[in-house]
């Protein structure tokens, strides 16, 4: 890395979170966590991290991995809403399986593009001009690209159906048959 980072040993993913990169240090498994502005470790496993933020903004990660296999289908290596803010989903997607020690979470908001460099290696650019190499395939990355924004799309459609609800829509009268008086 040949840079020095400050580190801490507690990080809840926001707005501000670009990516979490796995980062072995001394045999122990850190986070090289990205945002907007910054960098720095934090001595968590990116996997941990996620599940925190998770509990953090009241849910789970079992609860997460249920909404997005009920938005898009029981398929592998599904994108996570781990928040959201006046309607807007914060989603983290990964690029190898969640559990796995070399898996890198990425913030679906913050990419710009993806591109392959002159080595066949898969570049992610994000919306702050930094750019990541990452350890998939180009398609792997458009892959779970798609599948965040299916994500966002649905969870936007289910926040457009609650503020149209029932109750709001257009009744039509029909009269009910009275009772002949005796």
């Amino acid at each position: 890395m040949g840079e020095k980072f400050s580190a801490t040993s507690n990080y809840l993913v926001s707005f501000n979170t670009i990516a979490l990169v796995p980062i072995w240090i001394e045999n122990n498994l850190y986070t090289r966590v990205i945002e907007n502005h910054t960098e720095f470790l934090v001595k968590m496993k990116p996997s941990a991290i996620i599940k925190k933020s998770l509990v953090f903004y009241g849910t789970s990660y079992k609860h997460a991995t249920f909404f997005s296999r009920e938005s898009i289908g029981r398929l592998h290596k599904l994108p996570l809403m781990i928040s959201h803010d006046f309607g807007v989903p914060l989603i983290m997607m990964p690029t190898l399986s969640a559990e796995s020690e070399g898996n890198i979470w990425i913030s679906f908001s913050a990419v710009d593009r993806y591109s392959i460099n002159s080595h066949s290696q898969c570049l992610v650019h994000f919306t702050n001009s930094q750019v990541l190499p990452v350890n998939v395939s180009h398609s792997t990355m458009c892959r779970q690209f798609v599948l965040s924004y299916f994500l966002t799309n649905h969870f936007q459609k289910t926040r457009d159906m609650m503020n149209h609800p029932f109750s709001q829509s257009k009744l039509t009268y029909t009269p009910t048959r009275k009772n002949p008086k005796r």
